[in-house]
């Protein structure tokens, strides 16, 4: 139905933060549904509809894509066309992400600061960016992020751009935590309890806890649910990623992603507002 070599990519995209998926996602239906005008109301559902379960298979735990989807859904019943809610919606996901950056380098970064990050957050990222660009100093610290190695990536473009960098293994995160003053991490999924993101934030959040380190989550409101996911089933990878050969009595788990709780986290900064917890670690919107 669909054979871009874009939605091929997208689907099997592990690198990219949820955001940055999302846009290309975006890019994809909107030329599907350009190039394709003249389908019939029920053909153009049924192709959002074959789209949207081949990315929901292939990224199960990013909220975005169900908010999208119901979101177009509601707006073609009352005409709108499909390249104009795409517009709309992807304005308002970047507008909402621009406060939330614009809200951690006023508040957050400041000049010398030792900022960890963990993975390669797409708006952790823009953060980092305008923030040098604002003129202040300051160094990044991270570990690879193994086994698809995101963190090495976000090391080797933020090291192009100019900022000092400082890339640890994975194994030695306590040595790179310690050396910071604030953590920042994306999220892919969050509800009011807690956040789903890449397999060992829970470690530097439970670092970060032990040696009194502040703690952020950098989100917009697209990523909200009302409940954690409920099946794990399809975190699973291959198992060369770890280990290239089969080996008999060696079982390789490589899951990508982890659910934390939010105990611990100083803020979560949704849309620009830093929003604070209650006694039960919840959120107070």
């Amino acid at each position: 139905m669909i054979n871009y070599p874009e939605f091929e990519a997208m689907l099997l995209e592990q690198e990219a933060g949820a955001t940055t998926i999302l846009f290309k996602y975006i890019h994809i239906l909107n030329r599907y549904f350009t190039e394709n005008g003249d389908l019939s109301p029920d053909a153009q559902r049924e192709s959002l509809e074959y789209i949207y379960k081949e990315t929901r298979s292939a990224h199960p735990l990013i909220a975005i894509f169900p908010h999208l989807q119901e979101y177009l859904l509601e707006q073609m019943k009352i005409g709108k066309k499909i390249p104009d809610i795409l517009q709309e919606y992807g304005d308002k996901v970047k507008k909402n992400n621009d406060k939330t950056v614009s809200t951690t380098v006023k508040k957050v970064i400041k000049d010398g600061s030792k900022i960890f990050t963990f993975s390669h957050s797409s708006v952790v990222r823009k953060a980092i960016m305008e923030a040098a660009k604002t003129g202040k100093r300051f160094e990044v610290i991270l570990t690879e992020a193994r086994p698809v190695g995101e963190g090495l990536t976000l090391a080797k473009f933020l090291g192009r751009s100019g900022i000092p960098v400082s890339l640890y293994t994975d194994a030695a995160m306590e040595l790179a935590i310690s050396r910071c003053d604030s953590v920042l991490v994306g999220t892919d999924w969050y509800w009011h309890r807690g956040f789903i993101n890449k397999i060992g934030t829970h470690s530097a959040l439970r670092i970060a806890d032990e040696r009194e380190k502040n703690f952020y989550v950098l989100s917009d409101s697209s990523k909200y649910m009302k409940t954690p996911p409920s099946d794990w089933s399809r975190d699973k990878h291959p198992a060369s990623q770890i280990l290239m050969e089969s080996i008999e009595n060696v079982s390789v788990h490589n899951p990508y992603f982890e659910s934390i709780w939010f105990r611990g986290v100083s803020n979560i900064i949704i849309d620009g507002d830093m929003k604070e917890f209650d006694k039960k670690f919840e959120i107070i919107m």
